[in-house]
């Protein structure tokens, strides 16, 4: 059975992880999971350093790291996993992660360090504008429907031996109404821009200190036509192809001049 390489930043528990593994394990595929031990929403790409990790193994294939969601990958595929997987997924992430969010997000970040072990790596999320209505059955939909819909896609216009010859990095973000639905269409889309609003709440504990909660608006967005964020909110499923050089050549070719 091929190897894939599952893991998230939302913990070892959540759902959306396990329906990843479910839905791998019907299609024929080994998932071996590292994830966090608990939930590192908004962990970024952060790496622990200044102290120990500890390691849960709830089975061969299955472990729980106890730091972020870049520890659980470094540490699974360097000193958990026994051999090198075909493809890692991070996700399913309890909410979407568009523009903007690609820096804070530890379900990207997670994806990242893979793609940085060479390894072709996919981010998936779940667009969710209804928590309060939101149903935990619908990640077995969104599962299957990368797996069955967004994967092939992505293997076609890649090609799978360009797509698993050298690694790759792509952001997916899936909307709510898959579980209705079950099938919508597939966008290849550029990052779009998140308008947060900058929300700082100041709120007082029961001592009577004040502390603050980062707040942030989820759904709005600067109309980019196109953009990740203005498909999701038309109803489609959005691949972003993500580069990490970070390098500014306009600056080195002036330089260079």
């Amino acid at each position: 059975m091929t190897k894939i390489f599952i893991t998230n930043d939302d913990g070892i528990y959540a759902v959306g992880l396990s329906a990843l593994e479910n839905a791998a394990s019907k299609r024929g595929f080994s998932p071996f999971v590292s994830a966090p031990l608990n939930e590192q929403s908004g962990a970024g790409h952060s790496i622990t350093l200044g102290s120990p990790l500890r390691i849960s193994k709830f089975s061969e294939n299955r472990f729980a790291v106890h730091g972020t969601p870049t520890d659980a990958v470094y540490v699974g595929i360097n000193a958990l996993i026994d051999e090198k997987p075909l493809f890692a997924v991070s996700g399913i992430n309890k909410g979407g992660n568009l523009g903007d969010d690609l820096t804070y997000s530890g379900t990207v970040s997670a994806a990242m360090e893979a793609f940085y072990h060479g390894i072709t790596s996919f981010a998936v999320s779940l667009y969710i504008t209804d928590f309060a209505a939101f149903r935990n059955e619908t990640f077995a939909v969104c599962a299957d429907f990368f797996f069955d819909e967004i994967l092939p896609e992505i293997e076609k216009v890649v090609g799978k031996s360009e797509l698993y010859g050298k690694p790759r990095l792509f952001n997916i973000n899936i909307p709510e109404t898959i579980v209705k639905l079950k099938k919508v269409p597939v966008k290849w889309a550029p990052f779009g821009k998140r308008l947060y609003g900058g929300d700082v709440v100041k709120r007082v504990d029961p001592r009577g200190k004040e502390y603050l909660w980062i707040g942030g608006n989820q759904f709005s967005f600067a109309e980019i036509e196109g953009s990740d964020c203005c498909e999701i909110q038309r109803g489609c499923a959005t691949v972003t192809p993500v580069s990490l050089d970070f390098t500014d050549y306009e600056i080195l070719n002036k330089i260079k001049v």
